[in-house]
This record gives C-alpha cells, structure tokens and sequence, in this order.
C-alpha cells in the first residue's frame, strides 16, 4: 500500500477529504494528516515518510508552497497534489517548478477529478518503482499517449498496425472510424500568458491538459494532445454514428462545452479548426493538416469561433474580404486628416491582386497605410511617425482582419487628437531638432546637444520627454527610421548601405529596430511600394 499525507488547515476539508475517498481502491491509505507545513514536516522528522502528501497552499505558520520547497530539499521521489482554489495561480505556477503530479480545485473539486488525478498519481509511484533507483521527478504521466499520438500524427514513424497497437494498449477513446481532427488555439496566448505569469507556459498547459482530459472523459469522446505553447490538438472518432448531421451536432456540443468552461472558469477564449471527416488511422495525417489551414482562418473570421473547413469556400472569402476592406475604407475616407486619394490608391491596388485570401498580405497592407497616405500639414513628420510606430507594435499582435482594422482607426484617432492638442515646441526644443534633423547621421549624443543649448543634459532629457513626449535617443532614431524609409523608396541602396547612411553603425540593430517601427524589414516595406504582395513572411 501507498502511503498517503493530507495537509489542510481547515479541518472539516481535512477530515472530509480523508474519509470520504475509498483509499484502498487506489491501494493507497492515509498515514497522517496535519493543519499545516510545520506539523508535516514534523511527521517527516519523526520517521513518516508517506508516498504522497497533498497539500493546500494557503495555510497559517507554513504555507503549503515552503512545505512543498523544504520537501523538494531531500526528496524528490514523494508525489505531491495540490489541494488549490483558482485564485492560487501564482502559487500553483511557483509550485510547478518544484514538480507537483497534479491539483485539485477545492471549490469545484468532484469525484471523477479525484480519481483522475489520484490514479495518475498511482501510475507514477508504479513507474517509479518500476526504475528501481533511477532519480527524478516524472512530470507527465501523459506522456506517453502524447508521444504515439504526435509521433504518428506528425512525424509518421509508426506503420498503421503499431498504432492500432498503441491505441488499444492504451485504451484510449480512439477507433478508425470517421475519424475528425480538431485544433484548438488559444486566442492572444501572449496575454493569457501574461496574466498567470506563466513564462514558460507550463502551468497553462498542464492546467488546460487537465480540464480537457476531464471534459473529453465526461464526454466519452475523443482524445487531446498539446500541440505547441497555444495550440491542443483533439483526435475523435464516430464509429457508432452514421448520420454527418448527427456527428456534427455531437461534435459541436463538445466544443462549445470547451469553449463555455475555459471562458467560465479561466476568462479563455479559443477557436476551434475543424477538419473533415475520413476513415482510417493513416488519414489522420491529411486531417491534421485541415485542422491547420481550418484554424489559421480565424484571421478572417474572428476569434472564439468552430471553422470547419468544408464550410469556408476561397471564392466567397475573398468576396467577403473584399467587401469588409471598402467598408473599412468608406470610414476612413471621413477623416480629414488622411491623403485620401492616395489611401484610395492603396486599397485599390491591394483589391486588384486578388490575393485577398493571404492574411500576411492583408497585415503589409496596414503596414502601408499607417506609414502611406500624407497627412495634412497638420503635423510635423517626426509627429506622424511617433504615432504610426506607437500603432505598428499593435498590429503586428493582431489576430484578426477586423482587429488590423481597429489598431488603424486608432490611428486616425490619434491623428485627430493630436491636431486638437498641437502646440508650438520652445525654442529650446526646436532648436535640438533642427540640430538633429540637419546631423542624424552624424553620432550625436545628449551631451552634444546640451552644450549647444547651454543647458544641463539631465534638464535637455527633461525638455525631450515634456514636449516630444520621447526620450532623446528615442526621438534620435525615429527621425533616422523616417530617413530610412525616404531612401528605401527613393534609391536602391542595400539595407546595410541606408542603415549607415541614416546612422545606425550596426545593420542587424537596424533591422530590428526598422521592424518594431513599421511592422516588417527594410525589404519588405520596399515590396510594399512595389505592388509586390507576395505573402512572404518577414
């Protein structure tokens, strides 16, 4: 038998939990429990060295993470379980890194999530002695279901008989029969990664693992596997449905259900890519690739969506990209402070390639409108591209056409703002930028500047950040940048020539910084002005 610790300082949850669970089916029973860290390790200390300890985080004296952490210190063989409420993120995160087999959420915790989470838990002990003296922490227990699934899936190095093989030892929810591929990607993983505090990303996937493994098993349906930091990918099969209605309307369930929970319960939004449907494990390839192009269509259709791909005809997308760019442009067209002949000129050129179905091409497009049409002398050039650099690191995140859309009109905004707040700049401050104008390919530095105006540096910075809302090196290579830019449509100099002409003394800092302004690379924003929409990826 499995020897079992539980810490938790609230006793009814401590006594419930060790009561309630039919212990001996998992072949593990309760040694000791305890109210806190410090009463655990005191266990520890007099001899009782359980297989197992779960434990809350939040608890007074010691908190379950120094437990955890003093634990991990001399033993790296016990299992731990987290007892957690969704609030504890940051403590789960912070618990990862030290090697936990799984959490349970006390506050929506059931039956079936304890048996999952302990007969994992049981399956590592029985591999662990398995090993014999081999060391080491086994982090996903999963790993093997995940390792036949991508290895056949992506990288095809099993023959159909292994697989089949594979699946019934396993005895996972699979079968030959219409078989349907789906990926799910998160939409703005940045930002979702951003709000845990999840850098890696672990946290996120294994808590997302779980919540799916527990919504497919109530489902009895299908299979999931990570796929990349953002993207799961989901494996069904309908050997015992015969309708494609039928099969649709099930599988649409599936995936709402997914959708509802993730949003509920961790303010998650994902769209699903939804292939077709054929019969036999090898075509499982071909459909992951459908599930691909399925899901890259979210750019046109939006985020939280079910695309199915049968549904998406090039023909009518195109018609309909076609259509929400004139729109976009009939809006645009009411500000005053556009070129409005030459953003007319833009979208025209852009509608007649007719490569309205490449979402890359579409982002160059926004590209070349923020950095395109003139605006009136409203605003001085240096103005114009502060602002447009501001919106590039924007749309180079977007996800979504309309999102592209939106970052644009903010820009018109911007715009906007900015003549009903424009001020006449000091003398001193326009005195820097003429000085900096006339010389940004020369090295100047805010010492130079300040002795020029007869001013300290640190009051120079001040004035900078005041009137131009920027630091001076900021200011410095902006001006340089829109010089680039002059030159890159105006001569055929090389990256590298421009970069040193304009003052950047190394060519790769050049690019990058060329990128963050605009949203592409120097020969990329060229192609832009060359009518070239060739969809390659800068």
């Amino acid at each position: 038998m499995y020897s079992v610790m539980i810490v938790e300082d609230e006793m009814l949850v401590r006594l419930g939990f060790k009561n309630a669970v039919a212990w001996d089916a998992y072949g593990m029973t309760v040694c000791a429990d305890a109210a806190n860290g410090r009463e655990a390790l005191e266990h520890f200390n007099g001899g009782i060295r359980p297989d197992v300890v779960i434990t809350d985080l939040r608890m007074p004296i010691m908190d379950g993470l120094e437990l955890i952490k003093r634990i991990r210190a001399f033993d790296d063989r016990t299992r731990i379980v987290i007892l957690s409420c969704l609030e504890d993120f940051e403590l789960m995160r912070q618990a990862m890194q030290l090697g936990i087999s799984g959490y349970i959420l006390k506050l929506t915790m059931t039956d079936e999530e304890v048996h999952q989470v302990l007969t994992r838990v049981r399956d590592e002990l029985v591999a662990q002695r398995a090993v014999g003296t081999a060391r080491g922490i086994i982090r996903n227990p999963d790993s093997l279901k995940e390792n036949i699934i991508k290895n056949f899936v992506f990288y095809n190095l099993y023959s159909n008989d292994e697989f089949t093989r594979h699946i019934e030892q396993l005895k996972l929810r699979l079968h030959p029969e219409r078989l349907i591929v789906c990926m799910m990607e998160i939409d703005h993983f940045e930002q979702v990664r951003a709000k845990f505090n999840d850098a890696k990303g672990e946290l996120i996937r294994v808590t997302l693992m779980n919540v799916l493994g527990e919504l497919l098993e109530q489902s009895q349906r299908g299979e999931v596997v990570s796929d990349e930091d953002k993207r799961y990918l989901f494996l069904f099969s309908f050997r015992d449905r015969s309708s494609e209605l039928h099969i649709r309307e099930e599988l649409t369930g599936i995936l709402r259900q997914i959708q509802k929970v993730m949003k509920r319960f961790f303010n998650i939004s994902a769209t699903f890519g939804i292939s077709g449907m054929l019969t036999g494990y090898a075509a499982l390839h071909d459909l992951y690739r459908e599930s691909e192009r399925a899901v890259g269509q979210k750019f046109f259709f939006g985020t939280e969506k079910l695309l199915f791909l049968r549904d998406i005809a090039t023909g009518a997308l195109e018609e309909n990209v076609a259509r929400a760019i004139e729109r976009y442009c009939e809006q645009w067209l009411q500000y005053e402070e556009i070129g409005h002949k030459e953003l007319a000129a833009i979208v025209r050129s852009f509608l007649s390639t007719g490569r309205l179905g490449d979402r890359q091409d579409i982002r160059k497009l926004f590209v070349r409108l923020l950095h395109g049409p003139a605006i009136t002398n409203i605003l001085s050039e240096t103005e114009v591209a502060a602002l447009a650099a501001n919106r590039s690191e924007e749309l180079q995140v977007c996800e979504t056409l309309d999102e592209c859309a939106a970052v644009y009109g903010k820009f018109l905004l911007d715009v906007e703002a900015a003549r009903g707040a424009k001020k006449q700049l000091g003398k001193d401050i326009a005195r820097a930028v003429r000085f900096i104008q006339e010389r940004y390919s020369e090295d100047i530095s805010l010492q130079e500047i300040a002795e020029l105006l007869e001013l300290s540096p640190n009051y120079v910075s001040l004035l900078f950040k005041k009137e131009l809302r920027l630091t001076f090196s900021e200011y410095v290579n902006r001006v340089r940048l829109e010089k680039a830019k002059e030159l890159l449509l105006g001569t055929n100099l090389k990256s590298y020539e421009i970069a040193q002409r304009v003052g950047f003394a190394d060519d790769s800092y050049f690019s990058r910084a060329f990128k963050k302004h605009t949203g592409v690379r120097p020969g990329g924003f060229r192609r832009l002005w060359m009518n070239e929409w060739t969809g390659v990826t800068e």
